[in-house]
Parts: C-alpha cells; structure tokens; sequence
C-alpha cells in the first residue's frame, strides 16, 4: 500500500505486514469449487437415471437451458470468489516504529483505516484453538489500548500471532523507554 494512503511521517517505517493466513481463503475456494461442480453432476444424475423429468415440452431446449443457468451460476461464483479475494488480500494491518495502522477492508469499496499509537497498548492477547491452527500457526490477535474508551484492535486467522505480539510489544517497550529517558 503507498506510502501517501497509510500517511506514515518521514521518519516511520513499515516492520511488520500482518496478513490472514492462507488457509482462511483455500478454505473458501475450495467451497466454491464444490459449489460450481454439483449443478453439473446434479443435471448428469438426472439426465442419465431420470432423463423423463428433463423432457417438459421444450425439444431439445433443456441443455441449452441448463447451460444458460450454469453459466449465471459460474459468474455469480467468480464475483464471490474476486470479491473474498479483495478482503482477504487487502485486510492487512502495519506495525511501523510508531503506531500499528490497520486496514479493514469491509466490501469492494468500503475501507476504514485505523491508528493505534504504541504508547496507548495495554495488552495484546492471542488466541491458538484447535489442531490445525496449531499445526499451521495462526491465531486471533486482540490489541487492547488503556484509558476509558478501551478500544480493541483484532484480526482473526493471522499467521504466526506469537511474532505479530513478540514484534507489538518490543515496540511497546522500545516507545516505553524513550518517553521514559525524556523525563
């Protein structure tokens, strides 16, 4: 992402990008794969075992039918499967010297960039369940900042959340000792 839309100052530099894990999207397409394969074994079961069903007074038309309504269907699934692959690609978020700016994209056109300083983090919580998560290291990542509002930064699915919280939290300590050295 550049430099102008994140709107890092001239000293802040990106040290960590923060991704899903690539499971989260196999998963999906692997669902949408299924998805666009059973219309067409559905129309050959029926057609080879059931083949009077198929013959409603149209002559020959049905095929022609079945792939009119096939084709609407493999389009409506590659626009679900671009879609998914904008938010998984473009949900990132970047930890800088700074702050931790997050980028939340919500639909195709529908992002919100959020700013989290290092001097405002009280906690940072990772959440590991199950086998596979732990076999694959990915996680939920939960940043919470101090002070009445309480606001929680979180992403699921991230890829190796010990490193994402390992990296937070020495840049936490490192802003926690400069404005200490000040005073």
């Amino acid at each position: 992402m550049a430099r102008d839309v994140l709107h890092l100052e001239a000293d802040e530099h990106i040290i960590l990008e923060v991704r899903k894990h690539w499971i989260v999207f196999v998963g999906y397409a692997i669902s949408l794969l299924f998805s666009s394969l059973m219309p067409f074994l559905i129309f050959v079961v029926v057609r080879v075992f059931y083949p009077s069903i198929l013959d409603i007074g149209m002559k020959g038309n049905v095929n022609a039918l079945f792939l009119f309504v096939y084709c609407l269907w493999l389009l409506f699934l590659w626009i679900s499967f671009f879609i998914n692959w904008t938010k998984y690609y473009l949900d990132v978020w970047y930890v800088t010297e700074k702050r931790i700016i997050a980028v939340d994209q919500r639909k195709i056109f529908d992002r919100g960039i959020s700013n989290l300083r290092f001097d405002k983090i009280q906690d940072v919580t990772l959440d590991v369940r199950g086998f596979i998560p732990t076999l694959l290291n990915y996680g939920n990542v939960k940043v919470q900042t101090a002070g009445e509002d309480n606001y929680e930064f979180s992403m699921s699915t991230v890829k190796d959340p010990e490193n994402v919280r390992k990296v937070i939290f020495n840049q936490h300590n490192e802003i926690g000792d400069k404005s200490r050295s000040i005073f």
